[in-house]
Formats: C-alpha cells, sequence, structure tokens
C-alpha cells in the first residue's frame, strides 16, 4: 500500500447506483487529466477503489445515490452504516428533472453534495459503439466538481 496516495473508495448505496461510472469517471479528472501536473514519475496521485470491502483505510468516500425510489429504499441499510462516517462525500448519480429533490432529501435527512445529471441513453450507446470512454467525450460536470473537491480536500 503506498501511503503517499489519496485513498478513494466509491461506493454505490444500491446495486445499479453507478458506482463504476463515477469512479471511472474520478480516475479520469483525478489522474490522466492530470497527469503532467501532479508527478512526472509517478502520475497516480489518487487511488480510487471501485466497491472497497474494508473502509477502514480510505481517506474519502464517495457515496454514489441512485434517486429512483426503490434503490435507494434497497439501499437503506448501506446508506444507514455510511452515513454514521464523518469521511464520506454524497454524489446524487442520474440526476435529471424527474427527480423530487424536496421528497429525496427527506429520505435521506441530508443535503447531497454533488449531483451527475443523467447522461442520455443515446449517448452512452454511441460511446459503446465508437468505443470511445464516456468522459471523454462529455463533460461530467457534476464528476468534476467532485474531483475539484477532492483535491481542495487532499
Amino acid at each position: 500500500m503506498d501511503r503517499f496516495k489519496v485513498r478513494i473508495g466509491v461506493i454505490g448505496i444500491s446495486s445499479g447506483a453507478g458506482e463504476s461510472f463515477v469512479a471511472g469517471g474520478l480516475n479520469y479528472y483525478l489522474n490522466e487529466k492530470d497527469a503532467p501536473k501532479v508527478f512526472v514519475s509517478k502520475p497516480e496521485k489518487y487511488e480510487i477503489i471501485d466497491g472497497p470491502s474494508d473502509l477502514t483505510d480510505l481517506d474519502v468516500i464517495v457515496g454514489v445515490i441512485d434517486p429512483l425510489p426503490s434503490r435507494m429504499e434497497e439501499g437503506a441499510p448501506r446508506f444507514a452504516v455510511l452515513s454514521q462516517r464523518d469521511n464520506v462525500i454524497w454524489l446524487v448519480n442520474k440526476d435529471n428533472p424527474g427527480v423530487n429533490h424536496r421528497e429525496l432529501r427527506g429520505f435521506l435527512e441530508l443535503e447531497p453534495s454533488f449531483s451527475q445529471e443523467a447522461l442520455p441513453y443515446e449517448k452512452i450507446c454511441r460511446a459503446g459503439y465508437n468505443c470511445e470512454k464516456v468522459p471523454e467525450m462529455y463533460e461530467l460536470t457534476g464528476i468534476e466538481k467532485l474531483a475539484d473537491h477532492i483535491r481542495k480536500l487532499c
């Protein structure tokens, strides 16, 4: 384990919350885009762990929330565990105009720190068919803001 790296765990509150997508976006914004600015010999300052089973050595945890009510209900036990920790940053993934944000905040009993707008399905398909990474094709403004926030913390 390299303790010179900031260890970031990305955990989906429910299945289908998009933690792999968020982890990939964070890796892109924290490591690939910043590589020349961080270390020439060792560009990865941040270690991003998708779905870690052990939370003890993590500097930051990104809790990924799928705003669909059935997903939040499914993830309630995991949310209860993570909400007791003080190093969690909450991100609503797949945010869209259909989400009732008042109900969302009421259910969670907190204000999520960041939200990533849902990408149109046709753009995800286009990226897949063109063998392109989604973060390179479209701005992931919520994840980019989250990455900026993590840089300031660490």
